[in-house]
C-alpha cells in the first residue's frame, strides 16, 4: 500500500492573518498530482489541518467549500493535532502492520511537548491569536509578526518550542515498539534511521503544507521505502505584501 502523508496545512479563511496561504483548487490539483504519479491508496492528513485556534470550522467552510467538500473522500484520513483537536471526526494516531509484520505509527506529535498538548496551552494560544487578529489591521504590526513567522519556518533555524532533539527522543521511544514512526508538528521535513534489538527502525517528519510550501512523505507500507516531498512558492512575506498591500 502506498501512503501519502501529510500535515499543518493550518487551513484558514483567507484574511491577512492566517498562514495556509493556498487556492484551493490550486491545492487539490497538487495532492491529485501525487496521488495520481505515486499510485497513492491512502492520504494521510497527520494533524493541524485546520487552523482552529484561529477560526471556526463554519468560517473555513465557507471561504474553501471545494476544498471541504473534496477533504470528504474516503481514502483520506484525518489524525487530529494541537490546533484541531476539538474536530469531532479524526483520530489521534493511524496505525498499520504491513504482510511481514513491520508496524507503521502515525500520529502528529504535539504529545512530545505537554504544554501544547494541553488545555491550557491551547487557551493562551487562543488568546494570543484572538489579540494579534484584533490588531491585524496595522499593517506595520502584521509586517513584523509575518517576519516573526517567516524566520521561526526558515529551513536552518529550529525554534526552542520545537526542539529536533526533543522530538526525536520521543520518536526513538515509540521505536521501540514500531518500525516506522511519522510525526508532524515541527513544520520540519526530516528522516532519521537507527536499530534497535537489530532490527533498522526509521523516524520521519512530514513538514508542513502551510506558508505556499508542499512537503509530505510518500511511503510504501511493505517495503517500507520512502521519498520526501518538498516544493515551495514564493516567500510568505511576497505573498502577503502582494494580496495585502496597501
Amino acid at each position: 500500500m502506498n501512503l501519502f502523508i501529510l500535515s499543518d496545512l493550518h487551513i484558514d479563511t483567507g484574511d491577512n492573518f492566517g498562514t495556509f496561504q493556498w487556492d484551493e483548487t490550486e491545492l487539490i490539483l497538487q495532492i491529485e498530482r501525487i496521488r495520481e504519479s505515486y499510485s497513492i491508496d491512502k492520504v494521510i492528513f497527520n494533524g493541524d489541518s485546520f487552523e482552529l485556534l484561529k477560526y471556526s470550522l463554519q468560517d473555513i467552510k465557507k471561504a474553501y467549500p471545494r476544498l471541504m467538500e473534496y477533504l470528504k473522500r474516503n481514502d483520506f484520513i484525518f489524525i487530529k493535532g494541537n490546533h484541531d483537536i476539538v474536530l469531532e471526526s479524526g483520530l489521534s494516531h493511524y496505525q498499520i502492520t504491513n504482510s511481514v509484520g513491520q508496524t507503521i505509527h502515525i500520529e502528529h506529535g504535539h504529545n512530545a511537548d505537554r504544554f501544547n498538548g494541553s488545555r491550557l496551552g491551547r487557551f493562551i494560544s487562543r488568546s494570543g491569536f484572538y489579540l494579534l487578529n484584533k490588531l491585524s489591521g496595522f499593517k506595520f504590526l502584521m509586517d513584523i509578526y509575518f517576519k516573526i513567522v517567516e524566520a521561526e519556518e526558515h529551513l536552518y533555524h529550529i525554534p526552542k518550542r520545537y526542539n529536533t532533539i526533543k522530538y526525536l527522543i520521543f520518536a526513538l521511544r515509540l521505536l521501540k515498539e514500531y518500525d516506522v514512526v511519522i510525526l508532524g508538528h515541527t513544520h520540519k521535513l526530516e528522516a532519521h534511521h537507527t536499530y534497535y534489538l537489530n532490527k533498522k527502525k526509521r523516524y520521519l517528519n512530514c513538514g508542513s503544507c502551510s506558508l505556499g510550501r508542499f512537503e509530505g512523505i510518500i511511503l510504501d507500507t511493505e517495503t517500507l521505502k520512502y521519498e520526501l516531498i518538498k516544493e515551495r512558492k514564493e516567500s510568505f512575506q511576497e505573498v502577503w505584501h502582494m494580496r495585502y498591500a496597501i
